[in-house]
This record gives structure tokens, sequence and C-alpha cells, in this order.
């Protein structure tokens, strides 16, 4: 076997391993069975603007346990949930996200912050007329990693796998990933990308 053909073999085993144990980790977090459609929220049944900060909370938690294992990503989650729930119309960022993942799975910036930031800027950001423009999603952006920070204590992919499973592990390629799917470190995804979701909800709706 060449290294390239051992390399896919490597990475085919790891993306199975996370996307088997996502989908038992969603249904523990839950505390629920997931059947096909149980969960299935359209957002386009109903007005975000006529509804309460709590109901859009509770369907943005609905959303992540039926997205997460869908996509086995955090990013593609985080993302997902917010164009459904505040009708982004951004279908293709939600598959560009597919490499976020700690950026291209070394354990960097946790994939449910990229996410995030992506659906903020997209409802501050004003469409470009070819002239220079100010970064209207600067201050909202800062004000979101500040309050992620505040709550896993570092925006950091590995750095919030420690805080959330107490235990440090060596997260820099992508190998790595299939260890914490064997131990279980995972399983806690879920549950950060319902915080970053809920703090992108709450800035986003000061927009709109």
């Amino acid at each position: 076997m060449n290294t390239n053909q051992l390399q896919s073999e490597t990475t085919c085993k790891i993306n199975c391993n996370r996307r088997s144990f996502i989908l038992k980790g969603s249904q523990l977090a839950a505390g629920i069975t997931l059947i096909p459609g149980i969960l299935s929220v359209s957002a386009s049944n109903f007005s975000f603007q006529q509804r309460t900060k709590e109901e859009i909370y509770k369907q943005l938690d609905e959303l992540v346990y039926k997205n997460f294992p869908v996509y086995g990503t955090c990013s593609q989650t985080s993302f997902s949930t917010l164009n459904e729930v505040f009708h982004l119309d951004s279908e293709n960022i939600t598959k560009a996200l597919a490499s976020f993942p700690g950026i291209a799975m070394r354990g960097e910036t946790c994939d449910s912050v990229s996410g995030c930031l992506l659906g903020i800027a997209l409802v501050y950001e004003k469409d470009s007329d070819g002239k220079e423009r100010p970064k209207l999603s600067d201050g909202p952006s800062m004000n979101f990693c500040t309050r992620f920070e505040n709550e896993y204590g570092s925006t950091r992919c590995r750095d919030v796998i420690q805080k959330v499973t107490k235990k440090e592990y060596q997260v820099t390629k992508p190998e790595d990933y299939g260890i914490l799917a064997q131990e279980g470190a995972l399983n806690n995804c879920p549950e950060v990308v319902k915080k970053a979701v809920h703090i992108a909800a709450d800035i986003i709706l000061e927009k709109v």
C-alpha cells in the first residue's frame, strides 16, 4: 500500500468513526432516539421576528440535534442551523464549511465559532457596491468571540475539548480526531454548538 492509499484509508476511517460517534453522541445528549423526520423543523413555517428568544433557542436546539448527525461537523451544524432559523439563504456556505473542523482537523479554531461568525457577518455586512465599506461585523464578531471565550476559555478546538472533557488531548492532525471519537471526547460537541448558536442568535437579534 502506497502513502496516498494509506492516507486515504486513514481519512476514511476517521470520517466514518466520527460520523458514527457523532450520531450516538447526539442521541445521548438529546436524551432521545433520533428517528428521521421526528425533529424536522422548517423555519419557513414561521417568522423568527414573531417569536420570543426562548422559542428561538428551542428551535435552535432542535435543529442542532437534527443537523449534527447529518453533517458531522460543528461548523456546518452551527451555520446550517442559523441559516435555517434566520433565513440567510446561503446553502453553498454550509457545503464550503466541510473543511473547517479545527481548521482542516488540526485542533485550531473551534468550527462552531467559524460557522457562527459567518452567520453573523452575513447579517451585519452590506452588499458590495464597488466602493470601500466599513466592516460592520467587526464589533459583533468580537462580541461573539469574547462571550464564547468566557464560556470555554478559548476559541481553539483543542482547548474547548480540554475544557469540556477535563482531559488534555493532543489534537494537531486529522488522525487525532479518530482517537477523540473512539474515547467519546466529541460527545460534548452538540452542547458546544448549542451554546455557540445561542450566543450568535443573541447578536443577530440585536441587528434584525
